[in-house]
């Protein structure tokens, strides 16, 4: 017969070989290392995110692409302004700005004029763009124009317009080959801004 401390000496020993087993059981390996960081007094550093390199890269190159795009607007204004103020119509004045589509629609869009011997002096006031980035190659691109400084002019004699005042003004922008371009012209009712 065994003495009565044997016995519990043994059984001590299973409950804490259970208890054991059991928290190491219940517990993960990232756990069990930070439980022994702590012990020894050292501090622990948040686990890095694998794709907090890449958020970074994405956020410069979101960026990288708003510049352009706003710059991309700016260009295309002065090539609008150019193409109506100057004597002839210069489709090249879109080049590496506009689709070809667009740029067609833009000079039919003036030829009228043109043959009537009307041309446009002064400019409108544009206010920076809105750039709104719809997928990696394509955005919205808002803003504000007011034509009141951009008159008509026949013979030397200012022509009356009709102008609605300062209006929103919307193009879609797609970048083709690495480079982005002014792709369409929508209504101005489509516009999220308001002037």
């Amino acid at each position: 017969m065994m003495k009565p401390t044997t016995v519990r000496a043994r059984v001590l020993a299973v409950i804490l070989t259970a208890v054991a087993c059991l928290t190491a059981g219940c517990s993960s390996p990232g756990e069990e290392q930070e439980g022994a960081e702590e012990i020894m007094g050292a501090e622990t550093a948040p686990p890095e995110s694998p794709t907090g390199a890449a958020e970074g890269e994405e956020a410069g190159t979101e960026e990288a692409d708003v510049a352009a795009l706003e710059q991309l607007y700016r260009d295309y204004w002065k090539a609008l302004i150019a193409l109506e103020n100057g004597e002839a119509l210069d489709p090249g004045l879109f080049e590496g700005i506009a689709t070809p589509g667009v740029t067609e629609e833009q000079v039919s869009r003036v030829q009228p004029m043109k043959d009537d011997g009307i041309r446009r002096e002064g400019e409108p006031a544009v206010d920076d763009p809105v750039v709104e980035l719809i997928s990696d190659d394509s955005a919205r691109i808002e803003s504000c124009v007011d034509p009141e400084n951009w008159t008509a002019v026949r013979n030397g004699e200012n022509l009356p317009i009709q102008s609605a005042g300062k209006s929103p003004r919307v193009v879609l922008a797609e970048r083709t080959s690495g480079t982005w371009l002014i792709s369409e012209e929508r209504p101005s009712e489509e516009a999220v801004l308001t002037c």
